[in-house]
């Protein structure tokens, strides 16, 4: 039945009820002690909250547009009690988010505009409640009842009914929900929270979802060394770990140097025996030796082993993408992936500076035999585009600058583009090493020829300007510069790292959190042994895994997360148990997942080939945005029906049937699932350890439910019966859903 009778209160402000019966103050106590999460305030019997108009202050049904307002902007504004909101120094309404759901099922994002203390009546101290003001989404008119809830630091409130237009019986209230009225004793204001120093020991889930940032997967035996070093501890062991290959002369890396080869394959690879030539072809010609060494180091696990490195270099190289379809030599793809390596914990100016002089980059983006005559522009573009600024004016938080006009503000024009491309005039390829033939120096960085470059004044962004008369590197020194130290490049990169790393749609707190650490890493949560500089990447790191929003045991926003690229589902799957040479879990996996690989090429078949994207925008576009909804989603852009149905039978094909050997494949990859068949006779004991490893105890109980049953349903009268139960174990948990979103 609909109630369509009026609820509004003419009362000026909403005072939170007194009186509670006491079971609920104990209930109430127990929620926010077993949480940790907002709560939004209801009244004492219903899961309706306690919430008015921000203008009329008259209580629901609300309409779209407040009657209190005139002018163009009158849609309401509705203020609900909140508790529970442990904001951090300097922290607002940009660290909330808010979102809707209505009868229909129909989900809507709405617009945290202010958060602040309730004012105090004289008789009557608020203290721990906040009213949060949260903007209608103007497609709500009318819809009756939804459900809404508030969003701090990834962890989301309960949902409290308010009305829109006519009441409804639906949505129903979520399982288990309970009224969530003040308690009788009202809280004394909330501290502003100490930020947790993580130099104890850390939990076992937060660490397993720190491993799942930060390495390329958890590991049993690393989740217990990490639990106990602690999290701060252990960035730091490893910002100090080695690289794989030592140092030459420009510094240690994850690569090794590979031998130039000619352009001309034939002259490459002269050999008359097919297969021979083949070999020569496959090792010189094609990715198959990075991808093997990729794979390689993501699958050590030595606990030395510089995982963090390698998962930074990765995000690095999809923001400053230089892509194997052009250079298709993987000796000229590795120095561009050494850089990757070096610059990852070092400073961002530097990796610019790298980057521009990089062979790989001169070749991919044209830099290499750019003349003042004919100056290409697409390097100019990039560098700014994808390396530094972006396209339009942010804030620190990373969200738009408008004009007057409500229109964003484009960060360069066509101007600035030429002028950029002016200033990489005069770089081209280094002489090739002595007693070579047919050779293009790919190692060391591009030299100058000043005759080709343009000794004109230039004009780049922010009315910074070039004097004339310069050489080529004073120019393009002061050109990344100029763009290091633009006001956008802090959010702009930041933001980039955090989706890679954490979750694709970060606050615009934690964004402005880290941008600060980018301008200067004194400025940060965590400022170990800071100069004030800026663009220190350790600095950024830092802040990004140890923040907040990224630290916790669970996060249950449901805008938190990140899809699992296919590169780190494949990797998370094999390291969290023990991947190893095919039949002989006392060697390692030969690392061939890609190219040659006798199962196909695993993360090509999911659209992200290795060291292959498909265009300078790389394997897919950060601002990609999940369809249906108004959410960024980055990796959800090769993720098709195509490659749903594939990733499933990746999955498959690690689990069941592993990686054999061949002529490409020496020694092939499976999973070892020894320790998980011991507990096969408990399935219930095996679907927590999974629970533990892959999903760090969030499995619902419907979930586990689910896998119970298809794992108990394998008798123990069937031939292996304990391999059969914990293949289908890890199978349903690594292809659901739960798990396919890291959380």
């Amino acid at each position: 039945m609909t109630d369509n009778s009026p609820r509004r209160s003419r009362a000026r402000f909403v005072r939170p009820p007194r009186a509670a019966a006491a079971a609920l103050v104990a209930l109430f106590a127990a929620a926010s002690s077993a949480l940790a999460a907002p709560i939004v305030l209801t009244e004492p019997n219903s899961t309706r909250a306690i919430a008015v108009d921000a203008v009329a202050k008259m209580r629901d049904p609300f309409a779209i547009n407040s009657p209190g307002l005139v002018g163009s902007d009158r849609r309401t504004r509705v203020i609900f009690l909140v508790m529970n909101l442990d904001l951090l120094a300097g922290e607002g309404a940009k660290a909330l988010s808010a979102d809707a759901e209505d009868g229909a099922g129909k989900k809507y994002e709405l617009t945290v505009e202010d958060v602040r203390d309730v004012p105090d009546t004289g008789e009557t101290r608020f203290g721990g409640i906040k009213q949060v003001t949260v903007l209608l989404d103007p497609a709500m008119d009318n819809v009756g009842d939804v459900l809404v809830r508030i969003n701090l630091h990834g962890v989301a409130s309960n949902r409290a009914r308010i009305t829109m237009g006519h009441s409804t019986s639906l949505p129903a209230d979520d399982p288990g929900s309970v009224p969530q009225p003040a308690p009788a004793v009202l809280p004394g204001p909330t501290p502003t929270p100490t930020p947790n120093p993580f130099t104890g020991a850390a939990s076992y889930a937060d660490t397993v979802r720190m491993l799942e940032q930060a390495t390329w997967g958890a590991t049993n035996s690393e989740v217990a060394r990490v639990q106990q070093l602690g999290l701060r501890a252990y960035l730091n062991e490893q910002f100090n770990a080695a690289p794989a290959f030592p140092a030459d002369q420009y510094g240690a890396a994850n690569y090794p140097d590979l031998t130039l080869m000619p352009i001309d394959n034939a002259q490459g690879c002269p050999q008359t025996d097919a297969a021979q030539r083949s070999l020569c072809l496959r090792d010189n010609y094609t990715m198959y030796q990075l991808q093997v060494r990729f794979f390689q180091n993501a699958l050590s696990f030595n606990p030395q082993s510089d995982q963090l490195r390698q998962r930074v270099a990765w995000a690095l190289h999809q923001i400053t993408v230089v892509s194997g379809r052009e250079i298709n030599q993987p000796s000229w793809m590795a120095y561009y992936l050494q850089i990757l390596d070096r610059d990852a914990f070092g400073n961002y100016r530097q990796l610019l500076q790298d980057i521009t002089l990089n062979p790989g980059m001169g070749r991919y983006l044209d830099v290499a035999g750019n003349t003042r005559t004919n100056p290409n522009e697409n390097y100019a573009r990039e560098v700014m585009q994808l390396f530094s600024t972006g396209l339009y004016q942010l804030n620190n938080d990373g969200t738009y600058k408008l004009d007057s006009q409500g229109s964003l503000i484009p960060t360069y024009t066509q101007n600035d583009v030429t002028a950029f491309a002016r200033v990489f005039t005069g770089l081209n390829f280094a002489a090739a090493p002595p007693g070579t033939q047919g050779v293009v120096n790919y190692k060391d960085p591009m030299s100058v020829r000043e005759t080709n470059h343009d000794i004109n004044a230039k004009t780049l962004l922010n009315g910074t300007t070039l004097p004339a008369n310069q050489t080529t590197m004073a120019d393009v020194g002061g050109a990344l510069d100029n763009l290091f130290n633009h006001p956008n490049t802090g959010p702009f990169i930041g933001k980039q790292l955090i989706q890679h790393l954490v979750t694709s749609n970060p606050s615009p707190a934690y964004v402005d959190r880290v941008a600060r650490a980018f301008n200067n890493d004194c400025d940060a949560l965590y400022p170990d042994n800071c100069t004030g500089a800026r663009g220190q990447m350790k600095a950024v790191i830092r802040a990004i895994l140890l923040d907040p929003e990224a630290r916790g045991d669970a996060k249950t926003d449901p805008k938190y997360g990140k899809l699992r690229e296919p590169v780190q589902l494949i990797n998370n799957v094999l390291r969290a148990f023990g991947a190893s040479a095919f039949g002989n879990p006392s060697a390692p996996s030969d690392g061939v997942i890609g190219q040659n690989s006798t199962r196909g090429d695993l993360p090509n078949s999911l659209d992200q080939p290795v060291f292959l994207p498909a265009t300078v925008f790389s394997y897919y576009a950060p601002l990609y945005e999940v369809p249906g909804t108004k959410l960024l989603g980055p990796a959800f852009e090769i993720l098709s029906t195509s490659t749903t149905l594939r990733r499933a039978n990746v999955v498959n094909t690690l689990v069941y049937q592993g990686i054999s050997p061949n002529a490409n494949t020496p020694s092939g990859t499976q999973l070892n699932l020894g320790n998980l068949t011991t507990l096969a006779d408990n399935p219930s004991q095996m679907i927590d350890s999974l629970d533990a490893l892959l999903m760090h105890n969030t499995m619902g109980a419907a979930m586990k439910a689910q896998v119970l049953s298809a794992v108990s349903g394998i008798p123990v009268t069937d031939t292996g019966y304990q391999l059969k139960r914990a293949r289908t174990a890890v199978y349903l948990v690594a292809t659901s859903q739960q798990y396919q979103v890291q959380r």
